[in-house]
């Protein structure tokens, strides 16, 4: 996996069960502190986690 494209994602789940692509980053390391950031927030109805979304190659 090519890292220099590869981005992160951070999602929400709200109380609805909507899932919601909050924002994209190119480190690893942002993505996870501003997830943490929500997190400590305390909302207890919504939930934070980051993916990870590899470029497509050529087909």
């Amino acid at each position: 996996m090519a890292s220099g494209n590869t981005q992160y994602v951070l999602w929400r789940r709200d109380e609805n069960g909507q899932i919601l692509l909050m924002c994209r980053f190119h480190s690893d390391s942002q993505a996870q502190r501003v997830c943490a950031r929500y997190q400590r927030q305390k909302k207890p109805r919504y939930h934070y986690w980051v993916t990870t979304l590899a470029p497509h190659g050529p087909h």
